[in-house]
C-alpha cells in the first residue's frame, strides 16, 4: 500500500511516494514480532486487545450499546487488574469505551477538542480575574484573607500566598 492512497485528494504524479508495509501485531503472529517484544507499551496494547476480543466473543450477534459498554468495562477492569496499560486505562477508560462503541468522527473530535480548549481558556481567564481582584482587596486591607478567598472562590492557600508576595514587594 502507498501512503498517498490514504489521502482524499490524489495527485497524478506525487512529489514523494512512500510505500508502507503493514504488520498485524494482534494475535499469535504479532507476539513474535521484535517490535512488539521490544516495546512494552505495544506489548501491553496487544495484551489488552486480546482481553477485549475475548469479551467481544461472548457478546450476542447484535448486542445493545449497554451490553457493548459492559463488555468493554469488564475488559478494562481485567486489564488494570493484570497491570496492563494501568495509567492510560485509569485516566482514559471512558474514551476507550467510546472509541469501541461509537464510530469515530474526525470533525466531531476536533470540535470537542476546540470546545475543551476554549473552556480551559475561559476557566484560566476567570481564575486570573479572581486573583487580580484578590490582590486589589488585599491591598485595600478591608477584608480578611478568608473573606477574600470566599468572595473570589479561591483556595485560602492561594490568597495567603498572594498576601505574602505583596508583603515581600512592599
Amino acid at each position: 500500500m502507498k501512503l498517498s492512497d490514504a489521502f482524499h485528494e490524489t495527485q497524478k504524479e506525487p512529489l514523494c511516494e512512500v510505500k508502507v508495509r503493514f504488520l498485524n501485531i494482534i494475535g499469535q503472529e504479532g507476539k513474535n514480532l521484535s517490535v512488539v517484544r521490544n516495546c512494552d507499551m505495544l506489548k501491553q496494547y496487544c495484551e489488552f486487545m486480546e482481553i477485549v476480543f475475548r469479551y467481544q466473543a461472548e457478546l450476542k450477534e447484535t448486542p445493545t450499546t449497554d451490553e457493548q459498554k459492559t463488555c468493554y468495562e469488564k475488559a478494562i477492569r481485567e486489564a488494570i487488574s493484570k497491570g496492563i496499560l494501568v495509567d492510560y486505562l485509569t485516566r482514559k477508560g471512558t474514551a476507550v469505551i467510546n472509541m469501541f462503541t461509537d464510530e469515530y468522527d474526525y470533525n466531531l473530535d476536533m470540535q470537542v477538542k476546540a470546545e475543551e480548549a476554549f473552556d480551559k481558556g475561559v476557566q484560566q481567564g476567570t481564575q486570573q480575574k479572581a486573583i487580580e481582584a484578590a490582590i486589589n482587596l488585599l491591598k485595600l486591607e478591608v477584608l480578611t484573607p478568608e473573606q477574600i478567598a470566599l468572595a473570589q472562590d479561591l483556595p485560602i492557600e492561594k490568597v495567603l500566598e498572594l498576601k505574602q508576595q505583596l508583603t515581600v514587594q512592599a
